[in-house]
C-alpha cells in the first residue's frame, strides 16, 4: 500500500479517536453534574415542581409543608365563596365548636401525602424514567395536585340550606285524596309542575377541580330546568286502582310466627283507610319495557310509621358478654344475648308488593336475627393475664355536658374484648351516638347558627384509646388529629378525633390473645387499660416536636337573629395553630422493627362571636367584613 493511501486512513482514525474522546468527555461532564444535581436535590424537591402556585422546587420536605399548611391555614380562615345569582354563602373547611371536640372537617387536606408525592417525583422507576422526570421540570413546570377529600353531602347540604329558597323543585303528577260527605276516600290525580333547581352536583366538581390546585376562586352556582318525570297524561286509571286499594282497609301487619315475644309485647299493628290512603304515591317502574307510573307506598312516610309505632317492640340489640378483672381473674358480668331488628328494606318491600300486587289484608313484618359476636363458655381461657398498655388523658375544666358524655362513652367501652387479629373500629364500638344512647348535646356552627350536636367529649375517648394502642405496641391504621389544638389533649400531636362516620379510631390487635378493655375515671383523668398477654415487644414512643406556632387573628363577629339585639355570645375560643410529631417503634421479639411518625397539623383559629341584630345586614357587607377579618388574621399569622 502507497504512502499516499496510508495518509487519509490515519487522519480518518485520528478523527474518530477525536470524536470518542469528545463524547467520552462529554459524558463525563453530564455525569458529573449529573451526579452533583442528584447530590444538590438528594433532601429536596426537584426543581419546577408545583402544587398550585406554590413552587416547592428546591425546598425540603419541611420546607414544603410549611409552605402547603400556611396556604391550607389561609384557606381555612377565608373559606371558599359559593355565588348563586346576587346571593352568596361562604363554607368553612372545618365545622367548628366551642369546645372542640365536634369539629370536624368537611374538606380534609392531606399536605404530608402532597408532599410525600412531590418529594418523590424523578426518584421512581427505572434510570431513564428518573431521569425523564427530573429534566421535564426544567423544560416547564410539573404539577402535582393537591392531596384532599370532601364531604359532598355536607357541602351540598349547606349549599342547599343556604339557597333553597331560590329553587323550586319540579312537581310530579301525584295521588290526592279527600272524604265526600259519605266518608268516603275519594282520589284525584293532580298535574305535573315544572321547576328550577340549582346543580349542586356541578358545584362540587368545580369545588374539588380548584382544590386539585388550590385554588379558592368564588364558584358560581347554576341552574337549570326541573323536569318532573311522572306526567298526568300517562296515570290514566290509577286513582280507580287507589282507590280498591284503599278498600282494603283495614289491613295488618303482624309479626312472623317464629318470632318470640313476651305476652306483652304487641304483635299486630292495624292500618284504618286514611291512613293507608296517605301512604299511597304514584311511582315508576324500572324495567326493560321502558319507565310507567304505577300505585305504590311512599316510602318515606311509611319508614316513619315503622319505626315509630313497630320497631320499639321489635328491635333488641345484641348484647357482647362483656368482663371484668376481679381479684386477678377475669369475670363475666354480662352475658351474652342474641338480638333482633326489623328489616326496614325488605318489610316495606315486601308490604308494597303483597298490598298493591296481592291485595292482601294480612302483611308479616320482616324481621333480622342479629347474633352477638362474643358468646364466651370459658372466660378464664381467653389469654388476659396482665395489663398490656395504659392511655390516660385528663378533663379538668370540662362543663357538665361533657363531663356526662365521657362517662357514658367510658362505660360503653368497659368490658369490652377485642378479639386476635380483629381491626378495632371505635365508632363500632360505641355505636349510637344519640340522645337514646344517654348522651346530651354540644354546640356547633352551621352557617352562622349555633345548632346542637352529640358527641361532645367522645374525643377524650378517642384521644386516650388512641395512647392505650400506643403504649401496647399495637399497629394504628386509621388516625387522625383535631383541627385545631384543644387544652384537653396536650401535649399537641398525640391526640385522635373521632366524628361519625369519619374519622374513626382503628387498631389491630396482634398479641395472638384477647384484649380486654377496662375503663376508669379517677379525678379528672381517664384511664384505659388493656389487658391481655404481654409477647415481648418493646414500645418506643418519643415525646412529640411542636413547632410552626402560629397566633389566632383577630375576634370574628358574625350577625345573628338567634339573640336579642345587642347581645354577644363567643362561640369558639381562639386557638394558635402549629405542627407536631412524634416518633413510634415497636421491636418484635423476633427482631422485626416497625417504625411510625405521626404528624399532626393544627390550624390557627380566631375567637368567634355572635352578635345579637333586629336585621341581618347585607351579605356583601357581611362578606366584606369576613374577607377584611381573615385578612388581618393572615398577616397577623405571617
Amino acid at each position: 500500500m502507497s504512502r499516499s493511501s496510508v495518509r487519509p486512513i490515519n487522519i480518518l482514525f485520528r478523527w474518530l479517536l477525536e470524536i470518542v474522546a469528545i463524547f467520552f468527555i462529554i459524558f463525563f461532564i453530564l455525569g458529573i453534574g449529573y451526579f452533583l444535581f442528584v447530590k444538590i436535590y438528594e433532601n429536596k424537591i426537584y426543581p419546577g415542581v408545583y402544587v398550585g402556585n406554590i413552587n416547592l422546587g428546591g425546598k425540603t420536605a419541611e420546607e414544603a409543608l410549611y409552605l402547603l399548611n400556611r396556604k391550607i391555614d389561609n384557606i381555612n380562615q377565608k373559606g371558599i365563596k359559593f355565588v348563586y345569582k346576587n346571593e352568596e354563602t361562604i363554607i368553612y373547611p372545618v365545622i367548628s365548636s366551642l369546645e372542640g371536640d365536634l369539629a370536624y372537617p368537611i374538606i380534609n387536606f392531606d399536605s404530608s401525602e402532597t408532599v410525600s408525592r412531590a418529594f418523590t417525583y424523578g426518584r421512581q422507576g427505572n434510570v431513564f424514567t428518573r431521569i425523564s422526570e427530573q429534566v421535564k421540570p426544567l423544560l416547564g413546570r410539573v404539577s402535582v395536585n393537591m392531596v384532599f377529600s370532601v364531604n359532598s353531602k355536607e357541602i351540598k347540604k349547606i349549599l342547599h340550606n343556604r339557597f333553597a329558597g331560590l329553587e323550586e323543585s319540579a312537581q310530579n303528577a301525584r295521588l290526592v285524596f279527600y272524604q265526600n260527605q259519605k266518608q268516603e276516600i275519594i282520589f284525584n290525580i293532580e298535574k305535573e309542575k315544572l321547576g328550577r333547581a340549582i346543580d349542586y352536583d356541578r358545584a362540587i366538581k368545580k369545588l374539588t377541580f380548584n382544590l386539585s390546585f388550590l385554588d379558592v376562586q368564588p364558584i358560581r352556582l347554576f341552574a337549570h330546568t326541573d323536569y318532573p318525570k311522572i306526567y298526568k297524561k300517562d296515570c290514566r286509571k290509577l286513582d280507580v286502582i287507589a282507590k280498591e286499594i284503599v278498600n282494603l282497609a283495614p289491613i295488618t301487619l303482624v309479626t312472623p310466627s317464629r318470632i318470640h315475644t313476651s305476652s306483652t309485647t304487641q304483635t299486630k299493628w292495624t292500618i284504618d283507610k286514611e291512613t293507608l290512603a296517605s301512604w299511597l304515591v304514584l311511582k315508576l317502574t324500572n324495567d326493560d319495557l321502558g319507565s310507567m307510573p304505577y300505585v305504590g307506598i311512599d316510602y318515606q312516610k311509611v319508614k316513619e310509621y315503622l319505626n315509630e309505632h313497630i320497631a320499639p317492640y321489635i328491635n333488641k340489640l345484641p348484647t357482647n358478654a362483656k368482663f371484668k378483672i376481679k381479684d386477678g381473674k377475669v369475670v363475666e358480668f354480662q352475658t351474652s344475648r342474641d338480638g333482633q331488628k326489623l328489616n326496614i328494606d325488605a318489610t316495606l318491600a315486601k308490604l308494597e308488593f303483597e298490598l298493591i300486587q296481592g291485595r292482601s289484608k294480612e302483611i308479616e313484618i320482616a324481621i333480622s336475627e342479629l347474633k352477638s359476636s362474643i358468646q364466651m363458655q370459658d372466660i378464664n381461657n381467653l389469654g388476659i393475664r396482665e395489663i398490656i398498655g395504659t392511655g390516660q388523658s385528663n378533663f379538668s375544666g370540662s362543663p357538665k355536658n361533657r363531663r356526662h358524655n365521657i362517662q357514658v362513652g367510658a362505660n360503653k367501652l368497659n368490658g369490652v374484648l377485642i378479639r386476635p387479629g380483629e381491626e378495632f373500629s371505635l365508632l363500632a364500638a360505641l355505636g349510637e351516638i344519640n340522645k337514646e344512647a344517654g348522651y346530651l348535646p354540644e354546640l356547633v356552627i352551621k352557617n352562622n347558627r349555633t345548632v346542637p350536636e352529640y358527641g361532645g367529649g367522645l374525643c377524650q375517648i378517642g384521644t386516650t384509646i388512641f395512647r392505650a394502642a400506643l403504649h401496647s405496641g399495637l399497629p394504628i391504621t386509621m388516625r387522625r388529629n383535631h383541627s385545631y389544638r384543644v387544652s384537653y389533649y396536650e401535649p399537641a400531636g398525640t391526640d385522635a378525633t373521632i366524628y361519625d362516620p369519619w374519622p374513626d379510631l382503628r387498631f389491630i390487635n396482634d398479641t395472638g390473645h384477647y384484649i380486654l378493655i377496662q375503663a376508669r375515671i379517677e379525678g379528672d383523668d381517664l384511664y384505659f387499660d388493656f389487658w391481655g398477654t404481654r409477647d415481648g415487644r418493646k414500645v418506643e414512643i418519643s415525646d412529640p416536636v411542636i413547632y410552626n406556632i402560629v397566633k389566632p387573628g383577630p375576634t370574628k363577629y358574625i350577625e345573628t337573629l338567634d339573640l336579642p339585639p345587642g347581645e354577644k355570645k363567643c362561640t369558639e375560643h381562639a386557638h394558635s395553630g402549629a405542627d407536631a410529631y412524634f416518633d413510634y417503634k415497636v421491636t418484635y421479639p423476633d427482631g422485626t422493627i416497625k417504625e411510625k411518625r405521626f404528624t399532626s397539623h393544627y390550624v390557627p383559629w380566631r375567637e368567634v362571636c355572635l352578635i345579637g341584630v333586629e336585621k341581618l345586614s347585607s351579605e356583601k357587607e357581611n362578606k366584606s367584613n369576613s374577607d377584611d377579618n381573615a385578612t388581618s388574621t393572615l398577616k397577623s399569622a405571617e
